[in-house]
């Protein structure tokens, strides 16, 4: 008896110990988990781990059950587009995903052609679809879109337009920390990709030049030229010279007349002293002008001015000939009476009128100054632009404002400010039908104006 009772105590030792080594098997991927950055840099591949599990959170590999999981995107990379259960290591498996084309797009997991549903971490939020972004990556080359040719003595945009290596457009900045040179006409230009909107950077320069120059872009970071481009200048033939003169003209006396150049097209030629002849001017009278040859050099910006004298009292034209050309240029002939010289006459002596004139000072350090050219002239005040010849981009001009006072009296304010092509506006701010600007280029980078009572 003793020997029945310790065999069935053997024998339920055995059976306890055999149903403890049953193996439960998960069940079919229900859940794939996930932590990853939804924003991919284009051209660089990201490798992101799916944990895959049964409803109930346990490893998967679908093992014996269906075959693969299927990958579907609407227009990434992937490295794999179907994932067998022996790639699955303990639930867990990769895939590279990549970019190329800024854009957003979409992965879904199918199994048995249903969508898995993917937790995404740290929030455990329920998906059928992994989102992502795909933006820009460094800029890689750079394309410059501006004209290619330039016409001397007016404004010319500059514009350089960057791009990835993948062909995207520098439009999502926040990652990037990018410098530049550009250098046209001789001038360089450091510039930082954060430093304006969208893909293409601009500005203006005023060349005053009849030959071609050179843009190109220089990448700091390499030191090496991403692109360049030959401008060439518009060519300009003389097509009218107008002359302005005085209302009252006396024989023997000075009077001033103004010249100046346009091209066929009806523009002024800016460069005119550079490409132009000496002018000869014709009367229609019997008397002398003197004198009558205004060398091209007299020209600024397409405007000569000269004092001259007539011999004789008598109406004439004065028109404009080119020297050594066979070819007629169009101008305008005004008719002016030439009075006698008028008896001197006891008169009462005028009221002094009132003035004032300003001077600005421009350091030698910002750079030299070429010119002063007047850009127009209204009823509200007169707008001057100062161009350097040379131009040390280090330093800024900042906007500076002044009041303009003749006898304690405000009459209006001067004010100046650096233009995009760095050269510097001015503008006086005056009633012009009650008073006259003047302005002159001054030695020692100086500029000075002058407001006079009418």
């Amino acid at each position: 008896m003793v020997f029945l009772r310790t065999i069935f105590i053997v024998a339920l030792f055995i059976i306890s110990f055999s149903k403890a080594q049953v193996l439960v098997k998960p069940g079919e991927i229900t859940y794939l988990e996930v932590k990853y950055s939804d924003t991919i840099i284009a051209g660089e591949p990201q490798n992101i781990e799916f944990k895959a599990t049964d409803a109930f959170g346990n490893s998967s590999n679908n093992l014996g059950l269906s075959d693969k999981i299927k990958v579907v995107s609407n227009g990434l990379i992937l490295d794999k587009l179907e994932i067998y259960p022996t790639e699955i290591k303990n639930g867990v498996f990769t895939l590279k995903v990549n970019g190329r084309k800024v854009g957003d797009y979409s992965i879904q997991f199918l199994l048995n052609e249903k969508p898995i549903i993917i937790k995404v971490q740290p929030t455990n939020a329920l998906t059928p679809t992994l989102r992502f972004k795909v933006i820009n990556n460094r800029a890689d080359f750079v394309i410059i879109t501006s004209p290619d040719t330039f016409l001397p003595g007016y404004p010319y945009t500059v514009k350089a337009s960057f791009y990835d290596k993948e062909g995207n457009p520098i439009i999502t900045k926040y990652h990037l920390n990018q410098s530049f040179v550009i250098t046209a006409n001789g001038n360089s230009k450091e510039v930082n990709i954060n430093d304006f909107i969208g893909e293409t950077y601009e500005y203006q320069i005023i060349p005053y030049l009849t030959k071609e120059f050179s843009i190109e872009v220089i990448d700091k970071s390499t030191n090496k030229k991403v692109a360049s481009k030959v401008v060439q200048p518009e060519k300009q033939e003389i097509g009218k010279i107008d002359i302005e003169m005085p209302l009252d003209i006396e024989v023997g006396k000075p009077f001033k007349i103004k010249l100046k150049a346009y091209d066929t097209k009806g523009k002024l030629i800016k460069v005119y002293d550079k490409i132009g002849r000496d002018v000869i001017l014709k009367t229609s009278g019997s008397g002398d002008l003197i004198p009558n040859k205004v060398p091209k050099e007299a020209f600024s910006d397409g405007v000569a001015e000269v004092d001259v004298i007539y011999t004789k009292s008598e109406t004439i034209s004065i028109y404009p000939e080119i020297e050594g050309s066979s070819k007629p240029v169009e101008a305008e002939k005004p008719q002016k009476e030439i009075k006698q010289e008028k008896k001197q006459e006891v008169k009462e002596t005028p009221k002094s009128k009132e003035k004032t004139s300003i001077k600005l000072k421009f350091p030698s350090e910002v750079g030299t100054i070429g010119r002063l050219v007047e850009l127009s002239t209204t009823e509200k005040g007169v707008s001057l632009k100062v161009i350097f010849s040379k131009r040390d981009l280090d330093y800024e001009i900042k906007k500076y404002e002044k009041e303009i006072t003749i006898n304690n009296k405000t009459v209006g304010k001067i004010v100046f400010f650096e233009e995009p092509d760095h050269n510097v506006k001015i503008d006086v701010l005056v009633d012009t039908k009650q008073y006259n600007v003047k302005y002159q280029l001054l030695p020692k980078n100086s500029v000075e104006v002058e407001i006079e009572e009418k």
